[in-house]
């Protein structure tokens, strides 16, 4: 079985900085392969306020019984606005309340940049690469001899961050 959905974007309308989307071309494609007992939903394109219910849309009618087991495929999203996590968040909804489960297998960059900001990505269960030793080149020691600066507070407050109190 296989599903697509997909929303086109008005004529003249910007995708992204230097790209120009004809009328005919889909800003969301949403396509759904189920070889029982999981789905896998392929998602491609923009997930903003005009598309993201075609996620939920195309979830919502593959969680009937039995309990669905859904695969969202998020490699080829190119942008993703907070619409999105919302629509991720419904449709996890939708799945573990049939008795299913969703798991996110593969999600673009700026898919998992967004899910990190907003905390919402081991929620649903998108964790972060592991970072090479590489990029971070090797570890610094603490420099010990530095003289140690005591915190101060703020003129006119207290330690702990509360105004002085006036007395007459």
């Amino acid at each position: 079985m296989s599903d697509i959905m997909h929303r086109s974007g008005p004529e003249g309308r910007n995708s992204s900085p230097g790209r120009f989307l004809p009328a005919d071309e889909p800003i969301l494609c949403v396509t759904a392969t189920s070889e029982p007992p999981a789905t896998l939903i392929r998602v491609s394109g923009e997930v903003d306020m005009s598309s993201a219910h075609l996620l939920v849309d195309m979830v919502g009618l593959l969680t009937g019984p039995p309990a669905p087991q859904v695969a969202l495929d998020l490699s080829e999203v190119t942008f993703f606005s907070a619409h999105g996590i919302s629509a991720l968040l419904q449709a996890r909804h939708l799945v573990t309340c049939a008795g299913g489960v969703l798991t996110l297998p593969a999600v673009s960059p700026t898919v998992r940049y967004i899910l990190g900001v907003a905390g919402v990505d081991h929620f649903l269960g998108v964790h972060a690469p592991p970072i090479r030793r590489a990029v971070l080149g090797p570890p610094v020691a603490a420099d010990r001899t530095a003289p140690r600066t005591p915190c101060r507070p703020a003129p006119g407050r207290r330690g702990d961050g509360l105004p002085l109190a006036r007395h007459p």
